[in-house]
């Protein structure tokens, strides 16, 4: 049988799926010694933290099933020592583990000590690529100590002795001197651009600089102008209610005049008639006075009684009229006080049924917010302080539930010398997120402290089996769609390594001035189409390394002069821009920055979010 390799165009060194590729092949060589056969699985392990090489070996591992008729089993150990009994374990150069040290931790486990980029006559087999082309290099004597063996068809294909090595390398160094000439060519071409960019960047931050300040100056204008346009907003408010009032009061009096008028206009007409009488009788006094002249003084007498009693009747009548009319109208306006006063208690029946209404409304309500406020009690007992490692870390919580209870939360703990910090966003907010929040915290506890589970992955899978068993959730059940969004990060200060994993939250790092996003799975802690293992990222971190763990509330909140959300890439600007503050300093402009962007805007969920400096 002849060892397949696979031939690779002008490659410095080895890819992930070659690799992968090598190391399966050679398991099928080896001639382990009889107790393979009490193990279940073929365990193949990887020294280091190259999770890219881990899941393409892993992926590969699943096509081929079996080796030596033992189901195959890949693993991850991240540090020396993690390292487990397992047949063949894979490190690589890069990761700065020293083969000495691989050889005496692997001692007497029977197990192939497969590297990379290793010198000559180390390991048990070596890995290098010379000319483009994939070779290993064979120490069979070491793998003879560990009870391995290989057959002759192996052995020819490998790298025996130092001088076969060197002569692999001749030509690859001649045409690396080759390519250092061309390098030192293009070296002065770029030295001389950069110097050209140095010269415009220079520029550039000039012109910036006055950008920045006109911005500022006209960013300051702006609110004046917007506090004045508030002002003046307010008064046409109150002059158009005043104006309001002024039109209702005319309305009436214009009513109560056209009554007035049309009065007056009756009474007008009446005297007008009266006056028109007066002047008849007048005429017909003097026509009877002339012919009285006349007559005797007896007739005189009699005639000024007849005259007499006629005026007295006629303004008898008059007088009398002007009364039955002015009775009429008094009537009248009685049928409408009586109108009035009947609706006057209508109104107030029905002012008394509001505010009846109104005390019911308002005990209950009192009734709620007194449970509610009883419930907050319970879940502040349950959330840490707000300075969670205030000694230790530098650090700051922003925590503004939207109601008085909330559906986010976080928790923390200090295991050993590393430190446990969790954020959390609950399905809805208020009462109902404030349950999950509670459950939530409830198995952490369990989970973490009893369990003692303690990878952010296996947290996360953990919480979400007790989530879908508590809830009894089911896949074909579309109604229950209850859970959270999580990020779990295990901290060690000391070594300044960071481990995370997230359920659709992400991680921000900001190192150097620079922001990365380490984003989370697409999976929630709930029953969902794709239930796949949560990944585990391992971050190394430098000295002032900030990171930052929230929800969705800050960046989804409503505000600013177009009443628009926050968005997550001015979540980033904001961040960025306070990196010279202290982390204390950084929550409460933050808390600031939000009250002023959403103004008189209700707010609209839960907000977290926690930072950390290293």
């Amino acid at each position: 049988m002849v060892f397949p390799f696979y031939v690779l165009n002008a490659q410095e060194e080895m890819d992930n799926a070659t690799r992968s590729l090598f190391i399966l092949d050679i398991a099928k060589y080896i001639e382990y010694d009889d107790e393979i056969q009490l193990h279940a699985d073929f365990k193949i392990g990887v020294l280091g933290r190259n999770t890219d090489f881990y899941w393409e070996l892993y992926e590969m591992a699943k096509t081929r099933k079996f080796i030596q008729q033992k189901p195959i089993k890949v693993l991850m150990y991240p540090e020396l020592d993690n390292v487990e009994k397992c047949h063949i374990l894979y490190v690589n150069s890069a990761e700065g583990f020293k083969m000495k040290e691989v050889l005496e931790r692997t001692r007497g486990n029977n197990t192939l000590v497969i590297s990379e980029g290793y010198p000559f006559n180390q390991s048990m087999i070596n890995f290098v690529v010379a000319d483009g082309t994939p070779r290993f290099e064979l120490h069979e004597e070491k793998l003879n100590m560990e009870g391995l063996q290989v057959n002759e068809l192996f052995r020819e294909q490998a790298i025996k002795t130092r001088e076969d090595w060197e002569a692999l390398f001749i030509e690859t160094e001649i045409a690396l001197e080759q390519e250092k000439e061309v390098v030192e060519e293009q070296k002065v071409v770029i030295d001389s651009q950069r110097a050209e960019i140095a010269m415009q960047s220079a520029m550039i931050r000039t012109q910036q600089a006055r950008l920045d300040s006109l911005n500022r100056e006209i960013m300051g204008k702006e609110k004046t102008i917007e506090q004045k346009t508030l002002i003046l907003d307010q008064q046409v408010r109150e002059i158009g209610q005043q104006n309001e009032e002024i039109i209702r009061q005319r309305q009436e009096v214009v009513s109560q005049n056209a009554t007035l008028i049309e009065q007056r206009a009756k009474i007008d007409q009446q005297e007008s008639r009266i006056e028109q009488q007066s002047i008849q009788i007048s005429e017909q006094q003097t026509i009877l006075v002339e012919r009285l002249k006349a007559i005797e003084k007896q007739k005189m007498l009699i005639w000024f009684f007849v005259i007499a009693l006629i005026l007295v009747s006629g303004l008898g009548y008059f007088i009398y009229r002007g009364y039955r009319i002015k009775k009429e109208s008094n009537i009248q306006l009685e049928a409408k006080n009586r109108l009035i006063l009947q609706q006057k208690d209508e109104i107030q029946q029905q002012k008394e049924i509001a505010e009846s209404q109104r005390d019911q409304i308002a005990y209950q309500k009192k009734h709620i917010t007194d449970s509610i406020h009883y419930a907050l009690r319970i879940q502040t007992a349950l959330l840490p302080s707000l300075e969670l490692f205030s000694e230790k870390l530098d650090h700051f919580v922003l925590y503004k539930p939207r109601d008085i209870v909330s559906g986010d939360f976080y928790w923390v703990s200090e295991i050993g010398h590393r430190i446990m910090i969790i954020s959390a966003d609950c399905t809805g907010h208020g009462v109902p997120g404030a349950f999950m929040s509670m459950l939530g915290v409830s198995y952490l506890n369990e989970i973490i402290l009893n369990r003692g589970i303690i990878q952010p992955d296996q947290v996360i899978n953990s919480l979400r089996d007790e989530v879908i068993r508590s809830l009894k959730q089911k896949e074909s059940d579309s109604e229950i769609k209850d859970g959270m969004d999580i990020c779990v990060c295990l901290l060690d200060p000391e070594k300044r390594t960071l481990q995370f994993a997230g359920a659709l939250c992400p991680l921000w790092i900001i190192s150097n001035g620079e922001l990365s996003e380490i984003k989370g799975d697409k999976m929630p802690v709930a029953i969902h189409e794709t239930m796949k293992p949560f990944t585990n990222h391992w971050i190394d971190l430098k000295q002032g390394d900030t990171f930052y763990i929230f929800s969705d509330g800050f960046a989804d909140q409503f505000g600013g002069p177009n009443q628009k959300k926050y968005l997550s890439k001015n979540f980033k600007k904001t961040l960025g821009n306070l990196q010279a503050k202290t982390m204390y300093q950084q929550g409460a402009e933050l808390d600031r920055i939000f009250e002023e962007w959403r103004k008189d805007i209700e707010q609209i969920d839960d907000v977290t979010v926690i930072g950390v400096r290293v």
